[in-house]
């Protein structure tokens, strides 16, 4: 009894350590290949915005990027590049992708997700591949738990 409230006050102590998490905030990374060139980066928006931006469709819903870089054919590219004002798109609650023009590409967010979301430099189009980024928090948690186990299976034996 008294390690299982030892581990359970330690739990407590490591989850009231770590920071708050800031939901508000989306981080994805992407990457792809167009002309035979490979092209990757990542971008963050702040998704409380989503409501604020709001298209006529209900369902469709976009924010502006707080962040983006990208690097193709040796060159970085940041938000700064941009033609205009580059946001994501959201349907139904579903990310879509990311809409974004530059002097390298162009991103076209998908129809209904984002296998169908593409780059195209106005000749050619590819694919364009969207993994969402999980917050620092997330991999804190993961690692308190993995020590609460690894305690929990040494007191066992």
């Amino acid at each position: 009894m008294r390690n299982i409230l030892r581990t359970t006050a330690l739990a407590a102590a490591l989850l009231a350590a770590l920071p708050a998490a800031q939901a508000a905030t989306q981080s994805y990374s992407f990457l792809g290949t167009l002309n035979a060139i490979q092209f990757s980066g990542s971008f963050s928006f702040d998704d409380s915005l989503l409501a604020i931006f709001d298209s006529s469709d209900p369902l469709l819903t976009v924010a502006p990027l707080a962040n983006f870089s990208m690097s193709y054919n040796n060159v970085g590219y940041t938000l700064g590049d941009s033609w205009a004002a580059p946001d994501v798109s959201y349907y139904n609650g579903a990310f879509l992708g990311l809409s974004l023009s530059n002097d390298a590409m162009t991103f076209v967010p998908g129809l209904s997700n984002t296998h169908d979301a593409y780059v195209t430099d106005g000749l050619n189009t590819a694919n364009v591949i969207y993994a969402a980024v999980p917050e620092p928090e997330t991999y804190a948690m993961f690692l308190a738990g993995l020590g609460l186990l690894t305690m929990r299976r040494r007191q066992q034996r």
